[in-house]
């Protein structure tokens, strides 16, 4: 073992987002003090817990001065993680969840890396994945990161991962807009500017749960923040996800579109719209939106159908889109399915977009009581941001 003097030891804070992990927690905190490295700081920040969180958390403030927590509310892990990187006094930042856990040498072997790879922004390690009782089943696929093979997947565990302060905090902290792959942006976004180290050792456990949120919000959360996170980092979508998102539920582009719409760093939103509620448009399809100013939207996808005809049309009809008052797009709409992108300037953030039909009449159609004119279903109209765009685009096909 080497041995390391006291001048030479940087102090590591190790920051625990936590809420209502009473179960786990102290493994947890118990696997970071226990550490055989001395110079520790270990900040636990709370979001209210209701559970035995809190009794655990002052336990162990009045033993040990190393340790200090926060319990308010906040807005969700990332705003838990920032507010701890805000807290933290250390040159190394240490991210370990409520119920993960280190092994033992952990941050003796991460700062050893540190201190013999000056360049390095950060470093992970290999990690084993864990059950509800803390059994080891399997290890985490890890392998050295970097910005190629970060666009393809996450090949960092991220209990293993320990960031540099000043490089996690030129980043910004992690982005509060995402509550399930906060961790991959960061990486994402460090590769393109830090070399990554990587120690092939085990250094931490990932503990996978009924409760976790990679067991319950994989699917709804977890893979359309991965998308828009591909986007946002490289402007793109790599073979492997859009041979992989169809396949695990089935779902098409606008069922993907929709989830992407549900997550929290979309604000962009149609404020009003004409449409009939059977989703029959009228001769004048007037929409009215507002657009985020953090991911302003690029264009509008209007999704539309014509029932009762044959897929090619006997005869096409046009199309035609006005922003603002300005005309923008004509369309020749010549497939009973179509889908149309109208594109709007990101500089503005209100938008009155209005879509005119030179068709004025609709097929005769029994289950249909009120005969709309306009002459074609609007079955989605939805706002995309810049990533949302290049979602769309990489998985319409």
């Amino acid at each position: 073992m080497f041995q390391l003097s006291l001048p030479q030891l940087p102090l590591v804070s190790v920051i625990t987002p936590s809420y209502n992990q009473g179960k786990f927690i102290r493994e947890t905190i118990d696997s970071i003090l226990k550490q055989d490295y001395p110079n520790i700081e270990h900040i636990v920040v709370d979001g209210g817990s209701t559970d035995q969180t809190l009794s655990i958390l002052q336990e162990y403030a009045q033993k040990d001065p190393r340790f200090r927590f926060i319990s308010e509310p906040d807005n969700g892990q990332s705003h838990a993680l920032n507010k701890g990187l805000a807290l933290a006094k250390g040159q190394i930042i240490g991210w370990l969840n409520s119920d993960d856990t280190y092994l033992p040498g952990a941050i003796r072997k991460a700062v050893h890396a540190f201190q013999q790879q000056p360049a390095w922004g950060m470093l992970h390690g290999r990690g084993q994945v864990v059950d509800e009782s803390g059994t080891a089943y399997s290890a985490y696929p890890s392998e050295k990161a970097d910005a190629k093979s970060l666009y393809q997947s996450c090949v960092i565990c991220q209990p293993t991962a320990f960031i540099r302060t000043h490089v996690f905090r030129q980043m910004g902290g992690v982005d509060e807009r995402l509550q399930f792959c906060m961790d991959y942006d960061l990486w994402m976004r460090i590769a393109k500017a830090y070399p990554i180290g990587f120690v092939p050792e085990f250094l931490a456990s990932a503990r996978i749960h009924g409760a976790c949120k990679s067991a319950t919000q994989w699917h709804s959360v977890g893979v359309p923040e991965v998308l828009k996170s591909l986007a946002k980092n490289y402007s793109s979508i790599p073979p492997g996800w859009v041979s992989y998102v169809p396949q695990y539920r089935g779902m098409g582009v606008v069922d993907l579109l929709r989830q992407l719409k549900t997550l929290r760093s979309n604000s962009s939103k149609i404020t009003s719209m004409n449409r009939y509620r059977d989703l029959w448009a009228p001769p004048i399809l007037r929409i009215t939106m507002e657009s985020d100013p953090a991911a302003p939207a690029q264009f509008l996808l209007l999704k539309g159908k014509i029932p009762g005809v044959p897929m090619q049309l006997p005869k096409p009809f046009t199309l035609t889109a006005l922003v603002n008052g300005m005309l923008v797009k004509s369309f020749t709409v010549t497939k009973a399915l179509f889908a149309l992108e109208i594109p709007l300037d990101p500089r503005s953030l209100t938008h009155r977009i209005d879509i005119s039909s030179t068709s004025t009449s609709v097929p005769a159609m029994p289950q249909i009581d009120n005969m709309r004119v306009g002459g074609y279903l609007a079955e989605d109209v939805l706002p995309l941001s810049h990533e949302e765009a290049i979602v769309y685009r990489a998985f319409r096909n």
